[in-house]
């Protein structure tokens, strides 16, 4: 069967650790695409760390804090989701990926014991970190420390893809279509909601677009990064193209944007103009804030938080509206969106930029 070269970071540049004063965890730097570990002052010109601004009558709590330091949620609204009571409680969200670090106290008590390594011998680890990192963007807990995830309370399905034999850093983690294959069908047994797929590779497979159809005959919502080969990419890579293709309505395709709410042209690949774009969705792509293997706080580009964040806003409306199809929720996020780029649909932002209050207002009634 044909290798994939998933999970292989060209994404992974560091760009800063978060200011130490708001760590939540010890110490540790992230890595970056040398293996070595980068440690960088903060934003602050004389190299220290700031301290946060106080309101004009008190000081920021801890909370709040923590809500700032979470950029991938703050950026798409999910605060409206947690003030109707959504935090993806009950929900399971399978990050197929290089696997989780389990200690971490980001996801204690909410790692499923349907996680599990595709090749059999490695337990719950993660030798590489980058599924740890897309764990944090998707349901890392909002406990008033470091970051946390859009959906924080959502549980864990961590399902490690990586191949290893060859895994040997987050921006050199390769797997094969087999382990691939294996953990969408685990997935399915684990009766997930949506599967996470950060991954960035050109290459598809019959027996690959079997699986993700199989995901849909299950009800499961795949979420799958559009790649890192900049903006000048006319279209997202294959896999995620042939994967929206093949499971129309089922799939969401995640490119990128940033903090402005511009165009992530330093990587993202665009919606194109393939059929593929009708199910293109960005999200925040650009210095995203995670936890790292290690839990300290880092900052990392590329489409692979993305997607993440996206399959959080999944979770977090199927917490609130649990009869609601994957393919309805899906409809949900593609049709409220914040347009950008030329209005309406377009190749390069596709259907938006993810706005989970808008999606939460139109929520259709419970019950």
């Amino acid at each position: 069967m044909r290798r994939l070269f998933l999970f292989r970071a060209r994404w992974l540049h560091v760009s800063a650790l978060i200011p130490a004063a708001l760590l939540a965890a010890c110490g540790g730097g992230g890595e970056g695409a040398s293996g070595t570990v980068v440690v960088v002052p903060g934003p602050s010109s004389s190299g220290t760390s700031p301290t946060p601004t106080p309101s004009s009558t008190s000081p920021l709590t801890a909370q709040q804090i923590e809500d700032q330091q979470s950029n991938s949620a703050a950026s798409a609204n999910a605060d409206a989701a947690y003030r109707a009571g959504a935090t993806g409680r009950g929900v399971k969200i399978a990050i197929i990926d290089t696997g989780i670090t389990p200690g971490l106290t980001e996801f204690s008590s909410r790692i499923d014991p349907a996680s599990a390594d595709m090749a059999g011998t490695r337990g719950l680890t993660d030798p590489s970190g980058h599924g740890t990192l897309m764990a944090s963007v998707a349901l890392a807990a909002r406990d008033s420390r470091g970051m946390h995830g859009v959906a924080p309370e959502a549980t864990l399905v961590s399902l490690n893809a990586s191949n290893p034999a060859t895994c040997r850093s987050a921006d050199d983690c390769p797997a094969s279509a087999e382990l691939l294959i294996r953990a969408i069908d685990a997935a399915i047994d684990a009766k997930v909601r949506v599967i996470n797929i950060s991954a960035t590779t050109d290459v598809t497979h019959e027996t690959l677009i079997a699986a993700v159809r199989r995901a849909a005959a299950a009800g499961i919502v795949t979420v799958i990064s559009a790649g890192n080969n900049n903006g000048d990419a006319r279209q997202p890579l294959l896999l995620s193209r042939s994967f929206a293709e093949a499971a129309p309505g089922w799939v969401i395709i995640a490119g990128g944007h940033d903090m402005s709410g511009a165009f992530d042209y330093q990587l993202a690949n665009r919606a194109g103009g393939s059929p593929a774009a009708a199910w293109y969705l960005t999200a925040l792509s650009r210095d995203v804030v995670m936890t790292d293997r290690n839990g300290s706080l880092v900052r990392y580009s590329g489409t692979s938080p993305a997607a993440a964040a996206i399959s959080g806003a999944v979770a977090l409306v199927a917490q609130a509206r649990p009869n609601l199809t994957g393919a309805q929720i899906v409809t949900l996020l593609l049709a409220n969106t914040t347009d950008a780029g030329t209005p309406g649909p377009d190749n390069v932002f596709g259907r938006g930029i993810l706005n989970i209050a808008a999606i939460f207002t139109a929520l259709p009634p419970a019950g």
